[in-house]
């Protein structure tokens, strides 16, 4: 097994925007006064502590939205990626509402929301379902093994939900339950060119998770070493941290 040196992975949430606030599905909105102003807070706590909670020098990652991008250049990542400057990666695209988009949810039909919500496999009118963000996030993640070098991705709530679910190998309802506050950071690492490990948390033993709503295999389970893509092994250093 080689260790030779350690990979980090730090998701960055979004600064938060006026659909935050005004609990609607955001369309492409930039961030407003109050959303700058938490960006540049958060920017200076980074300042004074050096590298702080990310990686000082990294590959930086945006889904190319207005708020990812903007988050990304309130934040300064871009001296964090050096000549490479902050790149964009589509995968890290928030989740599909499609013709939610822009939309407040008391103006939805309580029976659709009920459905996308309680339904992995659902998604909104010419959106996608969260079976289809885990497909995604977990390409990504699979593209993420042979990556020598830390990565920061600016990325949105959802994305970074469909991050640990994959990693930890948790089923789609959990995806509901964990909070994940504007400008926090999630922190992974992982061994490079490590091929098995184990996982700082409890969450090694079980069978593979269940993304289709398949029923679970029967027996007694085992501890086992849990991928979160193929050839690397992530390892949750800790979650959803203010930054």
């Amino acid at each position: 097994m080689n260790t030779r040196r350690t990979v980090r992975l730090a998701l960055v949430s979004t600064a938060p925007t006026p659909a935050t606030r005004a609990a609607r599905f955001a369309d492409d909105e930039g961030l407003d006064a109050d959303g700058l102003r938490r960006a540049a807070a958060a920017a200076r706590t980074l300042a004074a502590n050096g590298a702080g909670a990310l990686p000082g020098r990294a590959r930086v990652l945006v889904d190319g939205s207005a708020r990812a991008r903007q988050t990304a250049r309130a934040l300064g990542l871009a001296a964090r990626a050096g000549e490479a400057g902050v790149r964009i990666d589509a995968a890290l695209r928030d989740l599909d509402v499609g013709d939610w988009r822009g939309r407040e949810l008391a103006d939805l039909a309580v029976a659709g929301l009920s459905r996308w919500h309680e339904d992995p496999s659902a998604a909104p009118p010419g959106g996608e379902s969260r079976t289809d963000l885990l497909d995604r996030v977990a390409g990504w993640l699979a593209g993420l093994a042979a990556e020598p070098d830390h990565v920061i991705a600016v990325t949105h709530p959802a994305v970074i939900r469909a991050v640990l679910l994959t990693v930890l190998r948790c089923p789609p309802d959990v995806f509901w339950r964990i909070d994940v506050a504007p400008l926090t950071a999630t922190l992974l690492h992982r061994r490079a060119d490590t091929i098995a490990s184990t996982t700082a948390t409890a969450l090694t033993t079980g069978p593979p998770p269940l993304h289709s709503g398949q029923a679970s295999p029967s027996g007694v389970t085992t501890p086992t070493v849990v991928p979160a893509a193929a050839g690397a092994v992530w390892t949750l250093t800790h979650a959803c941290r203010p930054l």
